[in-house]
């Protein structure tokens, strides 16, 4: 099987070399133990060894003697699955991560809930460990292009976007410009789970429509009856599912608390609790305001966006995500995934003003902030540009804003205001 490598590998590899152990977290099925088991070791030239904690015969082997178990390991790399699921094991790492090593042994966890995993780490590891989180897959990975500067690279790094770039889409056949298209459309409609996409001998795994539905339903309805199970703190399960369905139909929109927990039957508190399991388990985030001046009156409520525009649709059911809410949603994941690989501090945000000016989304690198605005139509005209504008405008004194973007699925890079440019999705992000 050809594996589809991951943006983040390189990240893990070097961090490697200074920590002993290093967490990668990440919702069930986005590919943790592939890549731990069979993309790090290559990179990294370490011989591994690979325990799961699925296998309860495992759990109650290593709850006996972890300690012994470890130190008998011959190979280097020691991969540890699903480690939350046998919190007992922290103290012998915490052991191990201390001791004087001649073998100079590394540590990879795995966790797919931070809930369990963020316990065992804050009581016993902090300051001994590196953690990762691992996203389906971006559209960069899709493409095969992990790994590599993508547009918005290297227009952060320039400060702006020059006449150049706007004739580089010309180098692309009408051929090539189909398949990636193609590979686009398919990700805004289905997501990045690697099961969705990895290939054997070169042909797609799934191959139609029914059996990626079919496959994300299974995915629900695991991760309703494995991940919440592990949690433990749904006390309504049937309710629980309610409020998922309720804030999948608004992914992209500004949360209200008091509206799902009206709609869902249940206490304003029990909505947050909900949230914060959706949240711990990636399946959803909450994304703050923008604030270049507290005092002034801008919206305080966060935005939710649930991480994955196959599991959102999945969960709303096929009619209940329109087509500019699955888009920015898929745009908001593929920033989300980028910011995760950068080596660099990366803030997002989005902006609405008491006036009711808006901009989707605003990345924040040290004093440099970039708005960018998305639009799910072919065409992008003047009028799309008026929420940046404004938002340029206002804080241009304040911050080190050069430019802005509105992101939309078409074929050109054009100039819509000054120093606003409407840039490809598919260009910008890959």
């Amino acid at each position: 099987m050809d594996y589809i490598k991951r943006s983040i590998t390189h990240k893990i590899a070097e961090r490697l070399k200074k920590r002993r152990v290093i967490a990668v977290t990440g919702a069930r099925q986005t590919g943790k133990t592939v890549l731990c088991k069979n993309i790090i070791p290559s990179v990294t030239n370490k011989p591994y060894k690979y325990y799961t904690f699925d296998d309860p015969e495992e759990r109650i082997r290593f709850k006996k003697n972890a300690i012994a178990i470890l130190e008998s390991t011959k190979e280097s790399l020691i991969i540890l699955d699903e480690i939350q699921k046998i919190p007992e094991l922290f103290d012998p790492l915490k052991y191990l991560a201390d001791k004087e090593n001649k073998d100079d042994k590394r540590f990879i966890i795995t966790g797919s809930s931070q809930i369990l995993l963020a316990k065992g780490i804050k009581e016993t590891l902090a300051g001994r460990i590196s953690i990762f989180n691992l996203f389906p897959l971006s559209f960069g990975e899709i493409l095969s292009k992990a790994g590599k500067p993508i547009f918005l690279d290297k227009i952060i790094e320039r400060k702006g976007i020059k006449k150049d770039d706007m004739n580089e889409i010309s180098f692309f056949s009408s051929d090539e410009l189909r398949h990636i298209e193609s590979k686009r459309d398919k990700s805004v409609k289905w997501g990045g789970y690697p099961s969705l996409w990895q290939t054997v001998s070169g042909n797609e795994f799934l191959d139609s429509d029914a059996e990626r539905a079919a496959w994300l339903k299974d995915y629900r309805n695991t991760y309703i009856e494995r991940d919440i199970s592990d949690i433990g703190e749904v006390h309504n399960l049937d309710s629980f599912i309610i409020a998922q369905k309720l804030l999948a139909l608004r992914t992209g929109q500004v949360l209200s608390f008091s509206e799902i927990a009206k709609e869902t039957g249940v206490a304003v508190n029990t909505v947050k609790r909900y949230i914060f399991i959706l949240n711990a388990t990636f399946q959803c985030f909450l994304l703050s305001p923008y604030f270049g001046n507290i005092s002034k009156r801008l919206i305080k409520s966060p935005k939710i966006f649930f991480s994955d525009t196959g599991i959102s649709r999945t969960i709303a059911g096929e009619d209940g995500l329109s087509q500019g809410a699955a888009y920015e949603t898929w745009v908001f994941s593929e920033l989300l995934k980028w910011k995760e690989s950068k080596d660099f501090d990366t803030e997002l945000f989005f902006f609405r003003s008491a006036s009711g000016v808006e901009v989707d989304f605003i990345i924040k690198i040290e004093d440099v902030i970039i708005p960018i605005e998305v639009k799910s139509s072919r065409r992008v005209g003047y009028a799309d540009a008026k929420g940046i504008e404004s938002f340029m405008n206002y804080y241009r004194d304040r911050n080190k804003i050069h430019f802005g973007i509105i992101a939309y699925p078409g074929r050109e890079i054009k100039e819509v205001r000054k120093n606003i440019f409407a840039v490809p999705d598919w260009f910008l992000l890959s």
